[in-house]
């Protein structure tokens, strides 16, 4: 319910829009105003405590109430607040904060790029490979792949990057294609094996490429494992799969690691988790752990070439956005970064995410439960379930999913429904028992909904 602080009564609809619900859902009576928040914790406005269980959207990565970030932060507001990066002029903290990513940062020898959210990083790639389009004189080849599921961003080209809900937006723009999503649980033909499942996503991907115009297609974007699709973890045969595709077309590979970098898969990056090699990379959420908005490019040297030789044909990068190179944003980066690495937090969430894994993997034989999947620090249980031939089932996975969602947020923990199952992807921060208590309060929402289910037949 709403405190007078909020200056809306329950029966109101709400000054502002929230994402991911029908507008007519803006009203106070089902909105909870979270107050606070305190470790892995957070606490609405009527005192209730929720386990934060997704980070937030993933982004939480120290928790709330992290006093040594804040302090950071607070020490940069004092001695530069803001300062634009452009016109020869940028913050000594953002270019140190660009020297730490040129050492982490998944690509070979990169050049550094900021913005202000995974939705613009994105944005930014897609604009700077169309201008190495021109500056290289082959203005055609801007066409750029996605998948099928993944979420790129809200802007309108990450939006069509993005792999859905483009026909309310009347998307996507031209120029964007998609191939399918690495769903080996829910895309395989029955008793498909994983390398033939790859090698035929591998002949669809070709196959999109030799149907374009020769020569006209810039990039394949894809995070490493899809998280908004429900943390699809691809078979090992995959992105060599994929690559080897790309490779023969010369065409660049971005890897989206928004959601996947700094310690969520239990490296610093998921492409090390999956040792992938790509050419290109953006990054955010984690980057700050949501203290402050901030994202990041990491170009290729080949890339980086095409945009200096560019500049000198065109006479200029026009390019710059106000808050990106935040000196705050840059101050908040540097030290969370400093303690992700200092406290060993990757290694503590690659236990944690090992216990998680074992706690989740004994949800399996739930007759509910039709995969149970994990990577790092993130687990995700899917209802969608295959018969002993290897067939899919049932076709009400994402009315299970919303109704075990609503069930354990019931009982005070926060996990995010997809389109067929829930995930978890607590902060790096987390403890045993705290995985314990979310996975207990988990298995009893599956059979409270189990049991409802039951009584409605």
């Amino acid at each position: 319910m709403a405190t007078p602080e909020t200056r809306v009564t329950e029966d109101e609809r709400l000054p502002m829009l929230l994402g991911f619900q029908r507008v007519s859902e803006n009203m106070a009576a089902s909105t909870s105003f979270i107050d606070r928040g305190k470790g892995v914790y957070v606490y609405d406005t009527d005192g209730r405590e929720y386990i934060e269980a997704t980070s937030s959207f993933y982004v939480a990565a120290l928790g709330y109430q992290h006093d040594e970030l804040i302090d950071a932060i607070e020490a940069q507001y004092r001695e530069l607040p803001f300062y634009v990066s452009a016109l020869h002029r940028t913050s000594k903290t953002s270019l140190d904060l660009a020297e730490k990513l040129r050492d982490i940062l998944p690509v070979t020898d990169p050049h550094i790029l900021f913005a202000v959210s995974g939705s613009e990083a994105n944005d930014y790639m897609i604009k700077m490979l169309h201008f190495q389009a021109v500056a290289r004189g082959t203005p055609e080849r801007r066409t750029i792949i996605g998948r099928h599921d993944s979420y790129a961003g809200g802007t309108l080209a990450s939006a069509s990057l993005t792999g859905g809900h483009h026909e309310e937006f009347g998307l996507p723009l031209p120029g964007f294609l998609h191939c399918a999503q690495p769903d080996y649980h829910g895309g395989r033909e029955p008793q498909e094996t994983a390398a033939e499942y790859s090698s035929r996503l591998a002949v669809e991907l070709n196959a999109i490429i030799e149907g374009e115009p020769e020569g006209s297609v810039a990039a394949f974007f894809a995070e490493p494992a899809s998280f908004s699709a429900g943390l699809m973890v691809p078979p090992a045969e995959y992105f060599p799969a994929m690559t080897a595709v790309l490779r023969q077309h010369d065409v660049s590979f971005v890897a989206d690691e928004v959601v996947t970098g700094f310690g969520r898969t239990g490296n610093l990056f998921g492409c090390e988790t999956l040792d992938l090699k790509p050419d290109h990379c953006v990054a955010a959420k984690g980057i700050t752990s949501g203290y402050f908005p901030l994202s990041v490019l990491a170009l290729g040297p080949s890339l980086y070439a095409d945009l200096e030789s560019g500049s000198e044909q065109a006479g200029t990068l026009a390019h710059a956005a106000t808050f990106a190179a935040h000196p705050v944003g840059a101050a908040a980066a540097l030290k969370t970064i400093e303690i992700i690495e200092r406290d060993n937090l990757v290694d503590h969430a690659a236990r944690m995410g090992a216990h998680l894994a074992k706690r989740l993997s004994t949800f399996a034989d739930h007759p509910l439960v039709g995969d149970v999947r994990s990577l790092g620090l993130a687990g995700a249980v899917d209802f969608l379930r295959r018969d002993d031939n290897d067939v899919p089932v049932n076709d009400n996975a994402g009315a299970i999913a919303n109704a075990v969602y609503e069930k354990v947020l019931e009982a005070g923990v926060v996990v995010r429904p997809t389109a067929r199952g829930i995930l978890i992807a607590p902060p790096l921060i987390i403890k045993a028992d705290e995985i314990d208590e979310i996975c207990d309060r988990l298995f009893r929402a599956l059979d409270a909904v189990m049991d409802n289910e039951v009584r409605s037949q």
